[in-house]
């Protein structure tokens, strides 16, 4: 068994699968943050159907939203279920961008990373994986997502008694102070379509990881 680090396990799982790039496709960063929202407690199917409802009417923009009744935009995002929370959560979202940045990503973007999670966190629906997927595909931060994809990944490489979120995400994070944005962009890409391609923790021994043993340093 060769233990590794969580930069190798990297490394390794770039060299022997796809390129990520491009992992989580959206015509806009707008489009990305109300995805993070409709994909909760459904699948991509649901969601892509959301999706296109929700651009023909509002093209993903925040003001369009807003202008919006709930009963609207429970109409228009009821394929991806859980309408009625999902409708007041986007609201909340888009209330909270309005109000902060006057609806400019670029702003956002150029904010300080802890202020906006912390911000982000405290908007009423959004949870700390929610806010993280927000903060790393729409905000362009580096986060680690600590999904239950990278749970079962690390689990199958030894690392069993992963704590609570918070604590589980300042691990991994302390391992990875090099990562750029992008980079944890592809990791939490290549973690999510591992979990897809092999079903762990069932197919785990199949892989090209079977020999690996993550050392983690808590």
């Amino acid at each position: 068994m060769k233990k590794i680090t969580l930069n190798q396990l990297y490394d390794i799982m770039y060299d022997n699968m796809a390129d990520p790039t491009g992992w989580w496709p959206g015509r806009s960063d707008w489009e990305v943050i109300w995805a993070t929202i409709l994909i909760q407690n459904t699948n991509w199917k649901n969601v892509a159907k959301a999706l296109k409802s929700l651009y023909d009417a509002t093209e993903f923009l925040p003001e369009k939203v807003l202008n919006l009744t709930d009963e609207q935009l429970s109409q228009v995002i009821a394929s991806a279920g859980f309408y009625t929370r999902k409708t007041q959560t986007i609201k909340n979202v888009a209330h909270y961008f309005k109000e902060r940045f006057n609806c400019d990503l670029e702003t956002a973007q150029e904010q300080d990373k802890r202020q906006l999670r912390q911000e982000i966190l405290a908007i009423h629906g959004i949870g700390p994986e929610t806010a993280d997927v927000i903060l790393m595909y729409g905000l362009r931060k580096g986060e680690f997502v600590v999904d239950t994809y990278s749970r079962r990944l690390f689990n199958c490489l030894g690392w069993q008694a992963i704590p609570p979120y918070e604590k589980a995400k300042a691990i991994v994070e302390k391992e990875l102070k090099y990562f750029t944005p992008r980079s944890f962009q592809n990791f939490h890409a290549l973690i999510d379509t591992f979990n897809q391609q092999y079903k762990l923790p069932n197919e785990f021994n199949k892989s090209f990881l079977a020999d690996y043993q993550l050392i983690i340093s808590e």
